[in-house]
């Protein structure tokens, strides 16, 4: 997984940014099945005692986004990074669970009400009334 980071007025250290990494490795093994397609984006921003963290992940068409805000900058990014995992869980069942499902049992009780309408009815009362001119 390819990750950007861009930072207003805050900078990570290589330390922080290897722990990142391997956080965004399971997210990267859910969304691009091991490729290395997936790209993910984050925005690291800062106003006054609160840390923002904004990360985009575009998949299959979708923007999947994960906001966290905490005092503590990694708290923040733990908090995006937890949210933008159960979206893309969420969306890969979608897809995965996606398959049209055979009728229920439910439909066929009701095609015997349709075979009772009016119409075949009064079919029925002709067929009768023809038995009954034959004989």
């Amino acid at each position: 997984m390819k990750i950007t980071y861009t930072g207003r007025q805050v900078d990570l250290t290589p330390a922080q940014s290897e722990k990142l990494t391997a956080q965004f490795d399971k997210i990267g093994k859910v969304l691009d099945n091991g490729r290395g397609e997936a790209e993910a984006h984050v925005v690291l921003s800062h106003e006054r005692h609160l840390n923002n963290v904004e990360i985009t992940v575009p998949y299959h068409h979708h923007e999947l986004i994960g906001q966290g805000s905490d005092a503590d900058l990694f708290t923040a990014i733990h908090a995006a990074v937890e949210k933008l995992e159960k979206q893309a869980l969420r969306l890969r069942e979608k897809w995965r669970d996606g398959k049209r499902s055979p009728r229920k049992e439910t439909d066929a009780l009701t095609s015997p009400a349709v075979a009772n309408s009016p119409s075949e009815a009064s079919q029925s009362d002709q067929g009768e009334k023809g038995k009954a001119r034959t004989d």
